[in-house]
């Protein structure tokens, strides 16, 4: 043994630095050895003088014993439990002491290799070059590579490193250069070439990156060797070996492997698989394949199938597979990926006969380039002969700061065919929008050109709005005396192949033989709307000049009753192919500077406006040949006011006071009396006998807003003069309604509104919106013959409820209940009312055509944040119309034709179609003399409920109710357990014409393709 007197080992020190001629020190327990980089081959290699003392007895660990503070991870090999230190590499694997003025002199020196150990014994054989290092524990420490344990034995001519771990003890080796692997645990012994970095392992355990998760792996032996051809790798071989993804003591589930392949950012391989949950054996597999790189990288992609496509439990079960492709990482800004679907056509049923799916999907991102996007398409082929294709192009691209363009195509060939063959209730009920965009600025002139088009499932009705443009200026001034804001816009829209609103939807032939056949007429209607605007304002006096075409084309025949100008009772009934009207209108307008802003803020106008206002200064129809007919204009003088009237209330509770706000808006004008030509009004279909649009006009508006607000009181908490908070308790607005006391002299009442709304909201439930529009006339309320009769056209109303809404808080707080702050009520109320969504909308929202976001259940997966319920309601009708023969726009009537020619069954089936069928725009027929259409009224109730069955068991429930056919339309009901590794999660669907999906699996968080799916689907074209 060597010496421990200090000042003896600092003369060996010195004597073994004359002796050979190179350095080496050491401090009270620290051994170095500094070996120059290169050496003449007649000097012998370096001695090392090993000075080592005992640890103290407070860092002495115990045989078997983990290091202090380090976790100790339990685990259980041939039904014996084994404790192991479980360390980290970023963790104080070994605690040398501080060198002393020679270790340190020596630590300095250039050009040199250092080795570090320390122990509490050491045996150096000067014949062998072995130094034998003994402790609990000893270390050595090359470069950046350490290892740890009771003895160790270092080689340095063969640069080779052995350590033994006696019962109860382990060894740790640590090697930095290996980044994404922890410290190798071995019970048992270590072999480890410090040249290659490679060493012969007893069992062991340690842990390493797998992706964005840590792979904890165990084994009774193994190798471990860095790879040459890539640096910083390292590849791991284990046998009888074990691994997971659960970083707890107990882990929660394992795989047990009889051999395993582990290459650091690469890949694992590992045969046969058994998984235990527990100690409990549930599944067995050949083999185990895990891709572990990070990053995109071309590859299989994980097909989608469930446990009943390879075991099939019922006769009637319909396979399905999903997902079976191949994904192309074509460079670092796009990807591909082709794939197909498969479903099986075995007992096919009408509106089920499997299908094959063929799907494309490429995305591309050039940051430095601004250009973003991404295009899928998919075509289907059913087993009846029926196929689809289906288009989305997504592009967004940024030119300049003042140039963009945005694009979001969807396509689809058959909508009947799209609707049948997706299980999602969102995309059964969503219409197909696309949107084209381009905004670019020239000096102070902004330019928006686009256009939309909207394609809706089951129907084959197309809405577009293209081309659509806009040409903005900032203003134009001259100092502070002239501005000048000029606005032109254009764009034209319409509708292609009508469903609906048409009096005569089929063409009929007779057939040879006997018979008629019938095809239905592509009805389709057009509507241009071109505007210029010239607001200029000289002094504050503004001048507008507005210029507007307009017209209207109905290509589709239509029957109109003609009427006699001067005598109604002479009239007749023709049809005609096509159906127009041209509005060209000019409005100038002259708005005086407002006075008495403070209190009543009065705004006198002039303006020259049409006698009959659902007509412009020119018109032509094809009641007048196509020939332009006019009307005269009249001035309009007005005047406006809206003034503000507050009034402030002592509170009561935790509100301070109360604010009550009135905001009137009142508007007074008047027209002198004025003439129509009998011309004009043939071509609007009007009679003389009746008309009030050419009276004078005296007449008095009224709109009025009221809000009812509440400060709280200031939170004891808080600083003194903080202010409390503002709530809503109320917020009401009526619409607009005008008197016209010369009608009212005239006709049976002076009111001149067809319509009045109100609606409100309050921050006591978050995102409560009620809303009812009336009509207010029973005929044309330009004809004497009208009269008021209230009758309401819409309603609609919804809320958000959880347990921390104000309505709550305020309950408590009036009741004397502890818990209940209005304050973090009032703020997470806010905060739901900000994101409150419009559960309906669902309906009306455009959904993508194609791609993996389009496919699946979509069912919004629950994830445990407390309570929460979402309740809405929307009704909807239109006004029966009297004493005129009525085309009723029923499922019933739509589906009569097929009634005609395929037979009853072929009726039902039509009529649940279109019942189901998402509704399109409105293109009920509005123009004077034909023939009316009264649609059926709807009325739906949706909801959203959240809530935690238990702190692990999350629930959802959407769903919508339709009262009219009162019956469920949708229904959506996710289940999900969250535990430590993995989620289970449970799922229903049902979509409006019948169809739904059963899902259920288990997956894993760390790798969510390792799951264990049940699925099943059944499409349906009706109830």
């Amino acid at each position: 043994m060597i010496p421990q007197d200090r000042r003896t080992l600092r003369k060996a020190a010195v004597w073994c630095a004359m002796m050979v001629g190179v350095w080496c020190g050491a401090s009270q327990t620290l051994g170095a050895q500094v070996t120059p980089p290169t050496r003449p081959p007649d000097t012998q290699p370096p001695v090392t003088v090993p000075l080592v003392r005992s640890l103290p007895p407070d860092t002495a660990k115990k045989p078997g014993a983990p290091a202090k503070g380090l976790p100790v991870d339990t685990i259980r090999r041939n039904g014996k439990l084994d404790t192991i230190p479980k360390l980290k590499s970023d963790k104080v694997l070994f605690d040398w002491d501080p060198p002393d003025s020679t270790m340190s002199a020596l630590d300095k020196r250039l050009g040199y290799r250092k080795v570090q150990y320390q122990g509490d014994s050491i045996r150096f054989d000067a014949k062998t070059g072995l130094l034998q290092l003994g402790g609990k524990p000893s270390a050595v420490k090359r470069d950046e590579t350490m290892l740890v344990g009771p003895v160790i034995i270092y080689d340095d001519s063969a640069k080779k490193v052995q350590a033994r771990a006696e019962p109860g003890d382990s060894v740790t080796l640590r090697d930095p250069s290996q980044r994404s692997a922890d410290d190798f645990v071995v019970k048992g012994g270590v072999n480890y070439d410090l040249s290659s970095r490679s060493a012969t392992v007893g069992a062991f355990e340690t842990s390493v990156e797998a992706g964005a998760d840590r792979l904890y792996l165990s084994a009774k032996g193994g190798q471990l060797f860095s790879d040459t051809l890539v640096s910083g790798k390292h590849i791991v071989w284990a046998s009888d070996g074990s691994f997971t993804y659960c970083d707890l003591i107990e882990p929660h589930f394992h795989f047990t492997t009889k051999s395993m392949k582990f290459i650091s950012d690469n890949i694992m391989v590992a045969r046969p698989g058994v998984l235990y949950i527990g100690e409990v054996p549930v599944f067995w597999i050949p083999f185990f394949f895990q891709d572990v790189r990070k990053g995109r990288r071309s590859g299989l992609l994980t097909p989608n199938f469930g446990i009943a496509e390879l075991l099939r439990n019922s006769p009637t079960y319909r396979r399905e597979v999903r997902d079976i492709g191949y994904y192309f990482a074509i460079n670092d800004y796009m990807g591909a990926q082709t794939s197909f679907d498969w479903r099986s056509g075995a007992n096919q049923s009408a509106g089920d006969q499997g299908f094959v799916r063929a799907n494309l999907e490429w995305t591309y991102n050039w940051i430095n380039r601004f250009v973003t996007g991404r295009f899928s398409a998919d075509e289907l082929f059913r087993n009846d002969g029926q196929r689809n294709l289906s288009v989305t192009w997504n592009h967004n691209q940024k030119f300049s700061n003042q140039t963009r363009l945005s694009s979001a195509i969807n396509w689809v060939q058959s909508t009947s065919i799209q609707r049948e063959t997706t299980i999602n209730p969102v995309a059964q009920t969503a219409t197909i929008g696309s949107s084209l965009n381009y905004q670019t600025r020239l000096g102070p002139t902004s330019i928006n050109i686009g256009g939309q088009r909207r394609q809706y499932p089951g129907r084959s009705q197309v809405d577009y709005d293209f081309p659509s443009g806009s040409i903005s200026s900032k203003p134009l001034a001259i100092g502070k005396v002239l501005s000048w804001t000029p606005t032109a816009t254009f764009h034209i829209s319409g509708s292609s192949k009508l469903d609906q609103g048409v009096q005569f939807p089929f063409l009929y032939t007779p057939k040879i033989g006997g018979g008629t056949d019938s095809v239905r007429i592509n009805a389709s209607t057009r509507h241009l709307d071109a505007t210029f605007s010239s607001p200029l304002t000289i002094f504050g006096w503004s001048l507008s000049n507005d210029f507007t075409l307009t017209e209207d084309v109905h290509n589709f025949p239509e029957a109109l009753l003609i009427k006699n100008v001067n005598n109604p009772a002479d009239s007749v009934r023709r049809i005609f192919s096509k159906t127009f009207q041209t509005n060209f209108r000019w409005t100038p307008r002259f708005t005086l500077p407002s006075f008495f802003h403070s209190t009543f803020a009065l705004s006198p106008t002039l303006t020259f406006d049409d006698v009959d206002p659902q007509g412009g200064l020119l018109v032509r129809s094809e009641r007048s040949g196509g020939r332009w007919v006019s009307q005269t204009k009249r001035p309009s003088i007005g005047v406006s006011s809206s003034p503000a009237l507050a009034a402030i209330f002592r509170g009561i509770g935790p509100v301070e006071q109360f604010r009550h706000t009135i905001s009137p808006s009142i508007s007074w004008n008047y027209a002198p009396a004025a003439e129509v030509s009998d011309e004009f009004l043939g071509a609007l279909g009007r009679t003389r006998t009746g008309y009030l649009g050419a009276l004078a006009q005296n007449r008095v508006a009224l709109g009025l807003s009221t809000t009812l607000e509440g400060k709280l009181r200031a939170r004891s908490d808080t600083a003194s003069d903080a202010p409390g908070r503002k709530m809503t308790f109320l917020a009401l607005n009526f619409s607009p309604l005008s008197w016209d006391f010369i009608r009212a002299d005239t006709a049976s009442t002076g009111l001149s509104e067809t319509s009045f709304s109100i609606s409100g909201r309050s921050d006591l439930l978050p995102g409560l919106d009620f809303r009812t529009s009336y009509s207010i006339f029973d005929g044309d309320p330009l004809s004497d013959s009208s009269r008021v009769k209230l009758f309401r056209t819409d309603l609609g109303a919804n809320f958000s409820l959880n347990s921390k809404s104000p309505i709550f808080a305020v309950l408590g707080k009036l009741l004397g209940l502890h818990g209940t702050s209005l304050e973090s009520g009032l703020q997470a109320g806010a905060l739901k009312t900000g994101a409150a969504t419009d559960l309906m909308a669902d309906k009306r929202e455009q959904s993508e055509a194609s791609g993996t976001r389009r496919r699946g259940s979509g069912v919004n997966i629950p994830q445990g944040q407390g309570w929460s319920l979402n309740l809405q309601y929307s009704g909807a009708r239109t006004r029966p119309t009297r004493g005129a023969t009525v085309v009723q726009e029923t499922p019933e009537a739509f589906c009569d034709n097929i009634l005609k020619i395929s037979g009853y069954a072929a009726f039902l089936v039509c009529v649940e179609q279109v019942n189901s069928a998402p509704p399109a725009s409105s293109s009920l027929n509005t123009k004077i003399g034909a023939t009316p259409f009264e649609s059926k009224p709807t009325q739906n109730i949706a909801s959203n409920l959240t809530f935690n069955v238990t702190p692990s068991w999350a629930a959802q429930w959407t769903t919508s109710y339709d009262v009219v056919r009162k019956r469920f339309a949708t229904q959506q009901v996710g289940l999900q357990r969250q535990l430590h590794d993995w989620t289970t999660t449970f799922s229903f669907t049902q979509s409006p014409n019948g169809a739904f999906s059963f899902s259920f699996f288990i997956a894993m968080k760390a790798q969510p393709s390792i799951k264990f799916p049940y699925n099943r689907s059944t499409y349906r074209s009706g109830n």
